[in-house]
């Protein structure tokens, strides 16, 4: 860049070339605005100075420049006054500016010469004028031209020149005062030039941001309205569309020639649903009266039907209030909010409802209950909570797998439906486990009569696609208020009676009543002392003998589990040991009675073995054989003196494993025996598949063994059954010598009853055993 453009472009740095056009043609702009006053005072100045210098000696030449200077003005206001209703340019090359430089210098010089010519010989009021009119055009002409600082430049760089020739030529001591003046007056003229350049160029800039901004949202806006899904909407005052985009009406299905000017309330194809909304939507009457309020608002749902089909609009708009605070109409958008709308139903029906069965779920029946509760507390509208449990539902998971569990859960659920009334909520809380929220003014009674349909439809046979099964129902029920007006309190409640219903016999029903409360906060305390129990030493083993009926000695002591707790008292294991089974507690105390046996055993005689009852629980745990391993070793007791018991429930609710289990403990050298003989089912299948040491027959075959035939055959049957397989055999509950003559005559080998003796503390088994060895064994009822 050269030097004379480096001059022509100053204030024009920092901007791109497009912006610099644009910033020159505003500049310019300016100029040509301040061209009729600056022509003015050219011209009346110039009039001025022919008259006050018509005595001059050179004042042939004042008038030739003088001439000059009138002719320019006339011709430049001339031309702008032809060019007065053109538009504005907006934009302005290098050229305009250099123009404005040269039209500057043009009339610079001329006044310049003026003071060059007339100064010397002036009079000293002629020199007055002469100092005015120089002061005062590069005052006027800077400022008329600081939107373009290289003309405003060259305009009083060459009026300095002409001052300075003008004082050289007749030295003055005022006249350098003066020119000292003139100056700084010039740079003052300069510098605001140059900020007012800045100014401008900051002023022009931002316009030209805040254009191109319009100009985005504009193109936007036009993509919007043309492509978007949404759509744009506009009303007057009154209420009539005055704006429509193509995007609605494309969905209004008409022309924009049709709906502009129509009332919006009468565009919008609202469907014939009566005065009241639906599904939270608002009517014809409702959206009229909210537009009515001439407020903005968002998200109004409404419900329109077109060609026969009913959809949903969500409606936004914003109230359009004046200078003067007058509503001057809408303006907003819409949208088709259908599928959204569906999509939402279906997530909150999945979040309510089970996904198997496609019935209520937990979150469904809490909420229902508590809309029930306050029904109640307003209006004392009795109602009932039934929880269900499947009967044998896990026999049919495991013999027929998942796939048919699922489908029998579809088919029960199908059933319940139908059985349920409208008002009523059926819901799935897990696995095989229902409730109905049950709602009917008759009370208890109702909820007896739906507990029965129930039961009776539920345990006839099921047609599904594997085949038939069957199963029942046990089912507890709570009702509001008699056994609560809280839903945690109803539920509890609820399942403390469907835990009662199972353990009748299951298949049946109960209802809640108070002694189900006690029993619970029984059942709970004694829980969390047993949790306790081993810590505080409260538990204990006590040992009853089984003798051998030919020689009355003994030769085996079963370890029974015994808790005396120091405030609730000695508990019973029928009540603490199904509560240990069922919290997993077992198999901790299972652990500590195998260990302590062990223990106590490894002092009595050789031949004297210990016997020890395995849980179900407990035998299933993958720690059983590491368990008893490690007691025998601890204690140094050989496993042939490890007796373990298994009952027959155990062998009927097998899980795979059982056999390898059975085989392990067997190779340790243990002696398994099988407990309660004859009680459960298939017991022959149990002793074909699995290896036992020892038979135990039960009580029950014993306790009419006198006076019962059949008893003494089922006995019989037994002892000989367990010769030919090869394994001993024992008895127990023996209370009298009749029952004892009648085993020893069948050949029973062990013999364990109160006749013999009853369950003892270690030192009285201690000593009884010490007795036995000094002297023979009485027995006695």
């Amino acid at each position: 860049m050269t030097l004379a453009d480096t001059f022509l472009r100053l204030g024009e740095t920092g901007s791109s070339e497009e912006e610099i056009n644009r910033i020159r043609a505003v500049r310019l702009a300016t100029v040509w605005n301040n061209t009729p006053w600056m022509m003015a005072a050219n011209f009346g100045n110039a009039v001025l100075t022919i008259i006050v210098f018509a005595n001059h000696p050179s004042a042939l030449l004042v008038n030739i420049v003088c001439g000059l200077l009138i002719a320019i003005a006339l011709h430049t206001s001339f031309g702008w006054w032809r060019g007065r209703g053109k538009a504005v340019r907006k934009y302005a090359s290098i050229r305009g500016t250099r123009n404005a430089v040269i039209y500057g210098a043009l009339l610079s010089f001329l006044w310049a010469t003026i003071d060059i010519i007339g100064f010397a010989d002036a009079t000293g009021s002629q020199k007055q004028v002469l100092i005015a009119l120089t002061v005062g055009m590069t005052a006027g002409a800077g400022f008329a031209l600081a939107t373009v600082p290289a003309a405003a430049i060259a305009f009083c760089g060459i009026m300095g020149m002409g001052v300075a020739i003008s004082l050289l030529l007749t030295p003055d001591v005022i006249g350098l005062y003066l020119f000292a003046l003139f100056l700084i007056y010039v740079a003052i003229i300069v510098r605001a030039s140059l900020a007012l350049c800045k100014s401008i160029t900051e002023r022009v800039q931002a316009k030209l941001a805040a254009l191109e901004q319009r100009d985005v949202i504009n193109l936007l806006l036009n993509d919007f309205e043309e492509n978007a899904a949404d759509w744009l909407w506009g009303t007057d005052a009154d209420m009539r569309i005055d704006h429509a985009s193509p995007r609605f009406c494309e969905q209004l299905q008409v022309p924009d020639t049709f709906i502009l000017g129509k009332p919006i309330i009468d565009a919008l194809p609202f469907a014939r649903i009566g005065s009241k909304p639906i599904d939270g939507t608002e009517t014809r009457e409702d959206y009229h009266r909210r537009m009515c309020q001439k407020q903005s608002f968002r998200d109004a749902d409404i419900c329109v039907e077109q060609a026969g089909e009913l959809a949903i609009w969500s409606l936004t708009a914003k109230a359009i209030i004046d200078a003067s605070g007058t509503f001057t109409g809408y303006r907003g958008v819409g949208r088709d909010v259908t599928a959204s709308r569906e999509a939402r139903l279906r997530i909150e029906h999945m979040a309510r409802h089970d996904p198997l069965t496609d019935v209520g779920n937990r979150t469904l029946l809490n909420e229902d209950l508590t809309r029930a509760i306050a029904r109640h507390e307003r209006f004392a509208d009795p109602f009932s909570v039934l929880l269900l449990d499947l009967d044998r539902f896990k026999q049919v998971n495991d013999t027929h797998g998942h796939g048919v569990g699922d489908e029998l859960l579809r088919e029960v659920a199908r059933v319940l439906n139908t059985l349920c009334d409208e008002t009523d909520t059926l819901a799935r809380l897990g696995g095989d486990e229902f409730a109905i929220l049950h709602m009917s003014a008759e009370g208890p009674q109702c909820s007896g009569i739906l507990a029965t349909r129930i039961i009776e439809r539920l345990q006839r046979p099921f047609s599904l696609k594997s085949g038939t099964v069957q199963v029942g129902v046990s089912i507890g029920i709570a009702c509001a208020p008699i056994d609560g007006t809280e839903a945690d309190q109803l539920l509890r409640n609820a399942d403390l009676a469907l835990y009662r219903a199972k353990v009748d016999g299951r298949n049946r029903f109960h209802f809640f009543d108070t002694s189900l409360d006690a029993s619970a906060r029984r059942r709970n305390q004694i829980e969390h002392e047993l949790r306790m129990a081993l810590t505080n030493d409260t538990l204990s083993l006590n040992f009853q003998p089984l003798i051998s009926a030919e020689s009355g000695k003994v030769v085996c002591a079963e370890a029974l589990l015994r808790w005396n707790h120091p405030t609730l008292g000695s508990i019973s294991p029928a009540e603490f040991v199904p509560i240990a089974e069922e919290t997993g507690l077992i198999t901790g105390i299972g652990a500590w009675v195998v260990n302590q046996a062990c223990k106590l055993a490894a002092d009595w005689p050789a031949h004297i073995r210990v016997a020890v009852n395995l849980s179900p629980r407990q035998f299933i745990s993958p720690g059983l054989l590491p368990m008893i391993e490690n007691a025998l070793q601890q204690n140094s007791m050989t496993a042939a003196r490890l007796e373990l018991e298994l009952t027959e429930s155990l062998l009927m609710n097998s899980t795979p494993g059982v056999g390898e289990t059975l085989q392990a403990l067997s190779r340790l050298g243990l002696r398994i025996a099988l407990d309660d003989f004859g009680t459960g089912f298939s017991s022959l299948s149990y002793l074909r598949h699995y290896h036992f040491d020892k038979l135990k027959i039960d009580q029950s075959f014993i306790s009419d063994l006198e006076t019962n035939a059949d008893s003494r055959a089922i006995v019989s049957s037994i002892i000989n059954l367990a010769k030919e397989l090869r394994m001993s055999i024992a008895a127990e509950g023996i209370e009298a010598t009749g029952q004892l003559d009648l085993l020893k005559q069948f050949g029973c080998g062990e013999i364990q009853g109160y006749l013999v003796s009853r369950p003892m503390p270690i030192e009285q088994f201690e000593a009884y055993l010490a007795a036995e060895s000094s002297a023979p064994l009485r027995l006695s009822a």
